[in-house]
């Protein structure tokens, strides 16, 4: 087995290891703080409000998402329309710090297959990511990308269970590339949730990849808000500079 695949196999391990503690039902797993997303909406006329502040150390690098902004909206019981934003502060060592309007995204969740707590549900979320209409900003990629993913999500016993995959398109000049995260979860009583998983990215014709391994935690603290954290780091990185801490910490506003 490659020095990758172990890698791989010992995140696994290491995610199973760390939740196998907990005790209680199973929940959904997806999307905020994590990488991986689930096929969860809002619900009907319901608002969920991601207010976050993220960070991603790589070599001589920092960015920071000061805030990060997401913002969704539940159009029936199995839709979603969704709109993320952030505002990135980018500090390289011996260089002047650089700050404006990263790329947003738009994108509309259905989840065609409802199999209830007990049973598989499925939804697809198609996305578009562009530059801000806020000219000069020096942070963002110029160009549209196109997000065509699949999210899973399905209960285990005691576990919860999510994974998703996906497909990237992108402008001349930026590679294609798949991606795929599995999460595992389990809750301790009503309020608390813990999570961990590992997601990758790989560009579609020159092989290089991005592996993640991602530890995080849901505390509700009222049927309105709940706080959400995690912290991660890149198992190995042929895209960029490793990630060494990945950092996320954010309040989620359910209206």
């Amino acid at each position: 087995m490659s020095g990758i695949g172990i890698r791989y196999l010992g995140a696994i391990v290491a995610v199973t290891a760390w939740l196998a503690f907990a005790a209680a039902s199973a929940r959904a797993q997806g999307g905020p703080p994590m990488l991986t997303d689930d096929p969860g909406t809002p619900g009907a006329g319901h608002w969920e409000i991601n207010l976050a502040l993220r960070s991603d150390h790589a070599g001589d690098t920092t960015d920071y998402q000061l805030p990060l902004i997401d913002i969704n909206y539940g159009v029936g019981e199995r839709l979603q329309l969704k709109f993320e934003m952030p505002w990135v502060v980018q500090h390289t060592r011996g260089e002047p710090t650089l700050s404006g309007a990263g790329n947003s995204s738009a994108g509309v969740k259905w989840r065609f297959l409802d199999g209830g707590d007990d049973g598989w549900q499925m939804s697809i979320y198609p996305q578009l990511q562009s530059r801000f209409p806020v000219s000069g900003s020096p942070v963002a990629d110029s160009g549209v990308s196109y997000l065509l993913p699949f999210e899973f999500q399905h209960k285990l016993g005691d576990w919860g269970l999510n994974f998703d995959i996906g497909r990237w398109l992108r402008p001349a000049g930026q590679e294609d590339a798949w991606i795929g995260g599995i999460a595992l979860g389990r809750e301790f009583g009503e309020d608390l949730e813990l999570v961990g998983e590992v997601h990758d990215e790989a560009e579609v014709h020159s092989g290089r990849s991005e592996v993640t391994l991602n530890f995080g935690a849901r505390w509700k603290w009222s049927e309105r808000f709940t706080l959400l954290v995690s912290a991660g780091t890149d198992l190995h990185n042929g895209l960029e500079d490793r990630s060494t801490l990945l950092t996320y910490l954010g309040l989620q506003v359910n209206l």
